[in-house]
Order: C-alpha cells, then structure tokens, then sequence
C-alpha cells in the first residue's frame, strides 16, 4: 500500500511540472515599440543636406548621379601583362652572360639545327654546358659575333683596339668535330 501511495504522490508532481513545461513553451509577441523622432536644427540640416531640403528635414533621393572619380585608384581596364615595347638593335641584351664570359675560342661547335626560322648553331663551353647561337649572336668576352654557320664551321667576327688605338677586325671559325676527333 505504501507503493501506491507514492506512485500516486510521484503522478501527482510530475503532472503540473509537465503541464507547466508546454504552457511556458508558447511564443509570445513582441511588444510594440514607439519610434521616438528626434527635432533637426535647420542649422544641422543645411550643413549635412542643403538648404533646400532643410526646410522640410527630410532627406529625400536625389536626381543628380554620381559620378566616378578615378583619383586614386587603379585603371580596372588596363591588362594585366603589358605589351613589350619595339626596343632598337642596339638595346637588345648581348645575350647569356655565359657566353661572353669565356672566350670566343674556348667555345667547341658541336652542332647544327635548321628549322623554319633559320639555323641555329649547337655549341659547348669548357664545363659542357650547350647552347644555340644564330648569325648575329654575341660570343666571347671581346663582344664577337657569329657571322656566318655552316655544315663544317661558324664564322665569328671579332672586333679590338691594338695598341695605337685602331679598331682591328679578325675573323676567326669554331671548326665542327666529327665523331672522330678529326
């Protein structure tokens, strides 16, 4: 009987507490909030809006457009990769600065390729390292230029001051080696 007794008590308290929880689980409306409107001065109004529009303290769109001032800012229709400037023969780099820091002579003509462009001539420096040169690149430390490639040789003109002061011009040719060594 005492059983009963308490399941009866444990019924009686858990009723309520659930018949509470639902009830405070209602939603409830927001409570009307009033719009407090604060007084302009025409002073504050003329100085942020203008005069004409002070009057009735009322900002309201206007007609005119705005418009786009570039101070300042990056040009948004310039490409992003520049187009090369035409530059004169005179300004064109001389070439790899491995080329010109050996001798024109030291350099060993291993080589030849012909393609649509023209052809272009296989050489190796001391260290092994190879390259291609085409007629008017530059060679050697003395500012050499390739004149002329053939099947067996590249001709390379070289001009120098002598001793007097006079400009010589010597040409010289980076035979082809056969596999040989001949």
């Amino acid at each position: 009987m005492r059983r009963n007794h308490l399941r009866l008590l444990a019924m009686m308290l858990t009723v309520p507490i659930l018949a509470g929880g639902w009830s405070g689980c209602a939603k409830e409306e927001p409570q009307n909030q009033t719009v407090v409107k604060k007084p302009v001065s025409k002073k504050t109004a003329e100085t942020t809006v203008g005069p004409a529009v002070a009057d009735n303290a009322i900002v309201a769109k206007t007609s005119e457009p705005s418009l786009y001032s570039p101070a300042g800012k990056r040009d948004p229709f310039t490409p992003f990769i520049k187009p090369l400037k035409a530059v004169s023969q005179a300004e064109i780099p001389a070439g790899p600065p491995s080329l010109q820091s050996q001798d024109a002579g030291s350099f060993k003509y291993v080589g030849m390729v012909w393609s649509p462009r023209g052809v272009r001539a296989l050489i190796e420096d001391i260290e092994g390292r190879g390259y291609t040169v085409t007629v008017g690149s530059r060679l050697g430390r003395g500012g050499a230029i390739v004149t002329r490639i053939t099947d067996k040789e590249i001709v390379v003109k070289e001009e120098f001051k002598d001793y007097t002061g006079a400009t010589v011009v010597r040409e010289s040719s980076l035979k082809l080696k056969s596999a040989g060594g001949k």
